[in-house]
């Protein structure tokens, strides 16, 4: 049975989630919002996480980006031609009978399910579900920009139970504050990043007091995993492969060239 409520566990992942999308903590990048999708599809128990532009007055996609089984497949405009059996055609007819795509409809951001729309019969019998989807349920939510064109993260589920209540009621949470983040990224205004980010640079002052990955992680009110995550993107932008070296080149104001990094342990 699905659970409706989130737990202590799912309200630590929208804690991740809200510090991934804090643009004063971090630039609006791609590896970032990677990231954020990998911690969407933990959190849902869905079978992929996408990101992308669409524009409804010709069904064109300016930008995606996937995450599947924690990977990321795809980023950037998608290229054209590709073959997809003719079953994105069959989609575009019924467009509009989505209630993911109700974003433009309505001109407002929203999360919406497609079991919530459609009972079981009804989207077993949908065409674009015999042509195309093949999933149990998909949930989506966007955030309009204007004369078609919507941001939008699309996550299937292929089998198992549809998306509950407790899967709405977080993204719901989630909706505002992702959506600088996403947007900035998905609309091509990702900026070269500086050296750390205001939250990387909080993280090496706590490493420099001699905190461990879970004490820093209790400071801040994140997860380890989250705080070895920094340490990594600490270890590539500044071009070291420890703790120490990170610390010292930190404050010497800028990445140190020609150091291999390592993956951030403790």
């Amino acid at each position: 049975m699905a659970r409706n409520d989130p737990s202590s566990d799912d309200l630590a992942m929208l804690g991740d989630l809200l510090d991934l999308a804090d643009v004063r903590r971090h630039e609006p990048t791609t590896a970032v919002t990677a990231e954020i999708l990998r911690r969407l599809e933990q959190m849902l128990g869905c079978d992929g996480v996408a990101l992308n532009v669409t524009d409804a007055r010709d069904f064109t996609s300016e930008y995606v980006q996937e995450v599947e089984s924690g990977r990321e497949t795809v980023a950037g405009r998608p290229a054209d031609g590709v073959d997809d059996g003719g079953g994105v055609e069959v989609v575009h007819r019924y467009w509009w009978s989505l209630p993911g795509n109700f974003v433009e409809l309505r001109g407002e951001p929203l999360v919406a399910t497609v079991r919530s729309w459609f009972g079981q019969r009804r989207w077993a019998e949908h065409p674009t579900q015999r042509e195309f989807f093949h999933a149990e349920d998909i949930l989506a939510f966007g955030y309009p920009l204007g004369r078609g064109r919507a941001v939008r993260v699309v996550a299937p589920r292929l089998t198992g139970e549809p998306f509950g209540e407790r899967e709405v009621t977080m993204c719901r949470l989630l909706l505002p504050a992702l959506r600088e983040m996403l947007v900035a990224v998905a609309t091509g205004v990702e900026q070269d990043a500086p050296a750390l980010t205001a939250r990387q640079r909080e993280i090496v002052e706590l490493v420099a007091t001699g905190l461990t990955n879970k004490e820093i992680a209790h400071a801040l009110g994140i997860s380890v995993g989250t705080v070895r995550a920094h340490l990594d993107q600490i270890y590539a932008r500044l071009g070291v492969s420890s703790r120490t070296a990170a610390v010292a080149a930190a404050a010497a104001g800028g990445p140190r060239p020609g150091a291999e990094t390592v993956s951030a342990g403790g």
